[in-house]
């Protein structure tokens, strides 16, 4: 049978292609150009910020150790999300543009504009109508289900490995045609770059190899090298499979029960009928993605605990219809019974002929063609060289490898992160759609194209069917470039979320607000989200920060502790509760045990490794202030010396300042000799710091015999960092013990005005002022401090001191009333509060 050249997919390109994929690329773009403004948001800061092989802070030989976030595969806490090829996108334009986030989001929309051209490319070769592959490439290009993949950063992998898994597809195509070493080394090499991009991936090979199986049960002709092909690529996929599950090391962290409730769930019946559905939701999402969110976790999708869900009616119908498709679509349903029975004559006639006698004319009453037989087979073979899908031989057939295929693209790439085969950290996650989308796009360019070809008389229906595809296009538009609002920051991003997963998206609302001193705001939502779901630790740390802003030390303690109990291993829980313990005053024995414990922790389980490693760190460095302060200090000297032995992974800046601590300590102690050799390590490691300078001056400084020199070195540490405040202020100090007062007033003035909101800073002028006894011009200063600090009882206390040496008893006792308002145990406003009632006393 002949098939019509407008329905054969061909390998060549008019004009008319070439302006539909430019097109689709075009819309792509448009649509995602307000993304090129939005930040860093959610999973970013911690892919990219906080990554050191992102940022060129570890060799470029790191990429193949750690796992997508940073993390040493090796280690217990990591997700064994081995990604280097995405890390290293992300660290070339870390090495072009630093941590500006327009080019990366502007690398992002790129790689979705050619994904979007590949769509359009992979329908033209496998659909048999080309309005139909700009019908789907139009769809690509708009769907809102990409947002997150397109305009959220840590989406690049997905994206990536989309266009290298489209790539691998179309080589092996040229491939099925010509079968070429050179296409099918390079439908190698994309394919694994595709799962060096993204896991899901691994399904490229898979993809190709049943590629090609459809056209031999569609074709005629038999190919002889195609076992080889499937050989090769068999081995291939069993390598790779191989090397990823055994040579490179598993995740050994378990996903918590907020990841993937369903996968912790005790009974078998609700964890195989929630996982049955899940497919079922993710197709909703294609199908209308008007409900989106950042985190599908926790009970956002609510478990099926029972046959009588109306949900398992949803999950039989969708795998019936899959099913029905593929039998369907896979041209194994044909039988003889089926055949045509001048298709049987055709085959049988010449069988007969070659058998018995030297011409045939007529055998149940039809009529042999066995003469026009074989230039049949010959222009059959060469239109295959066009075209590796023919269209259906006979109206009884309705095998359609274009379906077949699209339900691959659809169902495949989506398997592994399906829980079907394995349990994997998350219930859904819109960006893992992006490739899967493709499948499901060239499905509707399919159907598009078969009604547009249907209607080819009917101008009217024509344009019916148009503004029909206009308007889904319309609203998938309007819906991408909302959406991408969404993903511009993070207040706005979990806010969006609210209505999906109100726990998780209060929670991490909280947080964000937390951050920028919405105090109140950050409170309600907190605690909104500790109702849904009270076992939230991230919550209840986040409320303890609030309590802590606030100087509600008390209600931060029971908040941490309460976090602690939840996660063991949460180490800034614990040097929070050391600070806040600290800060009530009379628990600095428990603070000690707190802190020596956060800093102990070892981590085992814990997602995040490098914050973690940042608090065990902070804890001791506050363990060592804290003893030092109760004259511990070789104590505190032995704790900073075994963070140096323990914390062997932290950065430089971190160990100078460890460094310089125990050169300090030392320096209390007059062992003069150890505490410039802890110094200088420090200088070594951070030579171009001048707080480094400035320590080292400090610690020379106490040795009263090299005063000349400790000058030399705050001089030193100005010179180079002329506009760090600190190093001014402690220079100023100096001067102060050298009573050099206008001296240091001016170095107090210049820290100042270059740390504006400091409050430190501004109550050191305060200071200095005092001392040259300016009161006046003092009093100015500490209610410039008192206005910064309002909740701040030693703001109020000092402003108190001033105006009691004014002789402004009354407004002085008024401030020491606040101050111990502030905090009811404050010494030396009780102690100046006495004097002053005493001196009320014998004056009456």
């Amino acid at each position: 049978m002949h098939i019509p050249k407008s329905r054969r997919p061909s390998t060549s390109l008019s004009p008319k292609d070439y302006a539909g994929l430019a097109g689709c690329s075009a819309l792509a773009f448009v649509l995602y150009l307000n993304t090129l403004n939005a930040g860093f948001v959610y999973d970013d800061r911690r892919a990219i910020l906080a990554n050191g092989d992102v940022t060129a802070a570890r060799p470029l030989s790191h990429l193949l150790r750690n796992d997508f976030w940073g993390t040493p595969l090796l280690d217990s806490g990591s997700h064994g999300s081995w990604r280097p090829l995405s890390v290293l996108s992300f660290r070339m334009n870390f090495l072009v543009g630093g941590l500006n986030p327009v080019g990366y989001h502007l690398v992002n929309v790129l790689l979705h504009c050619l994904a979007t051209g590949l769509v359009v490319l992979v329908g033209h070769t496998l659909l048999p109508f080309r309005v139909g592959s700009l019908a789907a490439g139009l769809l690509f290009a708009a769907h809102p289900i990409h947002t997150e993949a397109v305009a959220g950063l840590v989406g690049r992998a997905d994206v990536v490995a989309c266009v290298c898994y489209l790539l691998a597809y179309l080589a092996y195509r040229r491939h099925m045609l010509s079968r070429e070493w050179g296409s099918l080394a390079l439908t190698i090499v994309l394919a694994l770059g595709a799962l060096l991009c993204k896991e899901t991936a691994i399904t490229a090979l898979l993809l190709c190899g049943l590629c090609d199986v459809m056209s031999a049960i569609n074709r005629e002709n038999t190919d002889k090298h195609r076992l080889r092909s499937l050989s090769i690529l068999s081995v291939t996929l069993l390598c790779a499979l191989y090397c990823r599950l055994s040579v490179l090391p598993r995740p050994s962290a378990a996903f918590s029960v907020a990841d993937n409730p369903s996968a912790h769930d005790s009974c078998i019946w609700t964890r195989f009928l929630t996982f049955m559905y899940l497919p079922v939701a993710n197709f909703q999402l294609l199908l209308w993605p008007q409900d989106l969110s950042f985190d599908w976790g926790m009970e956002a999708v609510p478990r099926i605990t029972t046959l009588w869900d109306a949900r398992n009616i949803l999950s039989i119908g969708f795998y019936g219809s899959l099913i029905a498709v593929l039998w369907r679509s896979s041209g194994l349903r044909r039988s003889t019974s089926s055949m045509d029975f001048a298709e049987v004559a055709n085959i049988s006639l010449p069988l007969l002929r070659h058998l018995g006698g030297n011409s045939c004319h007529t055998w149940l009453r039809l009529t042999c063609d066995c003469h026009s037989h074989h230039h049949h087979q010959v222009s059959e073979h060469a239109r295959s060289a066009s075209s590796y899908y023919p269209a259906p031989k006979s109206s009884a057939s309705s095998a359609s490898p274009a379906a077949f295929v699209s339900v691959a693209f659809l169902v495949l790439p989506f398997l592994p992160a399906s829980n079907l085969l394995f349990y994997v950290g998350f219930v859904m996650a819109e960006r893992v759609l992006y490739l899967p989308s493709v499948g499901y796009c060239l499905l509707l360019g399919h159907g598009f194209g078969s009604v547009w070809q249907r209607v080819h008389g009917s101008r009217r229906s024509r344009i019916l069917l148009l503004c029909g595809l206009g308007l889904l296009l319309g609203v998938h538009c309007l819906r991408t470039v909302r959406r991408n609002l969404d993903w511009r920051d993070e207040e706005q991003l979990f806010r969006s979320a609210i209505s999906v997963n109100p726990p998780k998206a209060l929670g991490n609302l909280g947080s964000v607000l937390s951050a920028q001193g919405r105090y109140q705001e950050a409170e309600r939502a907190l605690t909104t989200a500790l109702r849904h779901r009270p076992t939230m630790a991230d919550a209840h740390f986040n409320l303890g920060v609030v309590h802590q802003r606030q100087l509600n030390f008390s209600s931060a303690v029971s908040c941490y502790r309460r976090a602690i109990e939840l996660r063991p291993q949460l180490a800034v829980a614990y040097l929070n509760l050391g600070i806040s313990l600290m800060s009530l005053g009379d628990h600095r024995q428990e603070a000690i045990s707190v802190l020596r414990t956060g800093a102990r922790l070892d981590g085992h389980g814990v997602r995040d490794r490098g914050a973690h490693e940042e608090a065990r760190y902070t804890c001791y460095l506050q363990l060592s202030g804290l003893l030092r302060s109760e004259g511990h200090l070789q104590e505190a000297a032995s704790m900073l010396k075994e963070s140096l032995d323990v914390l062997t992974s932290l950065p430089q800046k971190h160990r100078a300042m460890l460094h310089l601590r125990l050169g300090e300590i030392h320096a209390e102690m007059q062992h003069w000799n150890e505490a410039e050799y802890q110094q200088r390590l420090a200088m070594e490691l951070q030579p171009q710091q001048g707080a480094v300078y400035v320590t080292f001056g400090q610690t020379l400084a106490r040795n009263g015999s090299r005063l000349a020199e400790a000058e030399m070195w705050f001089k030193r540490a100005l010179q180079l960092a002329p506009l760090e405040a600190s190093s001014h202020h402690h220079y100023a100090d100096f001067l102060e013990q050298q009573e050099r007062y206008q001296e240091a007033l001016s170095l107090r003035l210049r820290a100042a005005a270059l740390a504006p909101h400091d409050y430190v800073l501004q109550s050191s002028v305060a200071d200095a002022l005092r001392l040259l006894n300016r009161l006046v011009e003092a009093e100015l200063w500490y209610r410039k401090a008192v206005n910064m600090q309002p909740l701040a009882a030693h703001a109020h206390a000092n402003l108190g001191a001033i105006l009691q040496m004014r002789g402004l008893r009354k407004e002085a006792a008024e401030c020491y009333y606040r101050a111990l308002e502030l905090q009811p145990g404050h010494a030396i406003s009780r102690a100046n509060l006495d004097k002053i009632n005493q001196h009320w006393d014998t004056k009456t």
